[in-house]
């Protein structure tokens, strides 16, 4: 762990049950010699956490021979102190147990371990508070095997703000379950976040990049590395990608780090017992805007409706690149017939004007999108449009009105990085009116409008994002 800039701690269980330590330090660049921080027989194998809640402060934890919970802490005043239980015997389950530490402010820790029952219990302390404990989820609700044969379980947590606390673990079905704490949810009654099946005992990571959001990673099943978010800017709860490709992972420990608010690493073993790490950036898509037919246009109004369209896609963590601004002369494109303008899977039929036009794609790379502004579009089908996004196969793109709505050239690029519209088949549709993909872009009635996570995954899948 690092507990500054410049600094790195690392911990162990010792064959001998004792627990090891050594530290990295930019002024010495070099790993001090290994030291003891708890006598032999303290921890049993494979079960250990530590936090830093401040840079002059590490508490580690672990679980003993008597299956109580044992810490010791270290700061510049007392150094290691003598390690101490802060459970009674019996509390955590083993073999398998589970750990799993965090410090939501530098004087709070919250402890949380699986219990022999298959529940999830938690400790605390603060200035007022020396370890108390509680259950937060009832028996049965962690992957732990049978005392025969037993299952390492799986158990992390995360605070993704001063006031709230999230915990996640693998449960007896395979699925993911989970629990939260704040000032007004007081752990309530556990809940799924993951299908049954989804995951394969033993690993499981989380992340908080920015207040607001979480990022969980596990193994499936058929050895794939999975991910799921949790964005409370975006509607619909979680969804998520691959992280690796079935095969590509052993059941077992997995670890992710957010170390930028736009970035995660994660990392894992590989069947050939090599560590396999994958990464994210935020997303993004390139863009060209054309100006057709419109020499003495005021560039204002474009750079208005892009600097809104920025704005909804940086929400789901897709960046806008403008690559270049071109002016160009099209015979005859004055008025930009669109008609069908049909939606996917059918948006790549085009009439004969919009075939001219999406030729007009100088200096546009392979994979890149370009947006026309014309002066006017026509739709025979609908009189009112303003955009359309069916383009040519092979030339991504869109053409919209040069006095559209205000959101129509972020509607037409989501079109074409694969949204499609939102659907409402029994009225009233004015709860849609806020989302961007809603078919008319004249009547979203939100400052930004909403994209939904499970779109956030949709555009990250598509070729035109990287």
């Amino acid at each position: 762990m690092s507990r500054n800039p410049d600094h790195l701690d690392v911990f162990w269980v010792r064959p001998d049950g004792g627990i090891g330590s050594s530290w990295w330090d930019a002024a010495t660049r070099r790993w001090a010699t290994s030291f003891s921080i708890a006598p032999a027989r303290h921890a049993l194998y494979g079960t250990l956490a530590a936090v830093a809640r401040n840079p002059d402060q590490l508490d580690v934890f672990w679980i003993g021979p008597d299956r109580a919970i044992g810490t010791t802490a270290w700061n510049p005043s007392h150094g290691w102190l003598r390690p101490w239980p802060i459970t009674q015997p019996g509390a955590a389950h083993y073999p398998g147990g589970a750990l799993s530490v965090v410090s939501r402010t530098q004087d709070q820790l919250d402890l949380f371990w699986v219990r022999p029952d298959g529940g999830v219990s938690t400790a605390w302390w603060n200035a007022r508070a020396n370890w108390p404990s509680r259950s937060i989820a009832p028996a049965g609700h962690v992957l732990i095997g049978t005392r025969e044969a037993p299952k390492r379980s799986a158990l992390t947590a995360v605070a993704r703000r001063p006031d709230q606390l999230d915990v996640f673990w693998i449960g007896p079905d395979g699925g993911i379950g989970t629990t939260a704490w704040n000032p007004r949810l007081d752990w309530p009654q556990p809940w799924p976040i993951a299908w049954p099946g989804a995951a394969a005992p033993g690993g499981l990571a989380a992340t908080s990049r920015s207040p607001g959001q979480i990022d969980l990673v596990w193994i499936t099943k058929n050895n794939r590395v999975q991910h799921l978010g949790f964005d409370e800017r975006l509607p619909g709860g979680w969804d998520g990608l691959a992280v690796a490709p079935g095969e590509h992972a052993l059941p077992g420990p997995i670890a992710l780090v957010g170390r930028g608010p736009r970035h995660m690493d994660a990392f894992w073993v590989r069947p050939d017992r090599v560590i396999g790490t994958n990464w994210w950036n935020t997303e993004r898509v390139r863009v060209h805007i054309k100006l057709v037919n419109l020499p003495g246009a005021d560039m204002a109004a474009v750079t208005r409706a892009l600097a809104d369209a920025r704005t909804v896609f940086g929400r789901a963590e897709v960046d806008i690149d403008l690559v270049s601004v071109e002016r160009i002369d099209v015979p005859g494109m004055d008025v930009v017939d669109t008609t069908p303008c049909l939606a996917a899977p059918n948006d790549r039929l085009v009439s004969a004007e919009q075939n001219v036009l999406f030729g007009n794609r100088n200096n546009v790379a392979d994979g890149e999108v370009v947006l026309y502004v014309a002066p006017k579009i026509e739709n025979k089908n609908d009189a009112a449009a303003v955009g359309c996004a069916s383009h040519p196969v092979g030339r991504p793109g869109a053409v919209m009105a040069y006095d559209a709505t205000r959101w129509t050239m972020a509607h037409e690029l989501g079109h074409v990085l694969d949204l499609e519209h939102v659907k409402c088949d029994i009225p009233p549709c004015n709860q849609f009116f806020g989302r961007l993909m809603w078919p008319s872009a004249g009547q979203i009635n939100k400052d930004v409008p909403d994209i939904t996570a499970e779109e956030k995954s949709i555009m990250y899948a598509s070729s035109l994002t990287r």
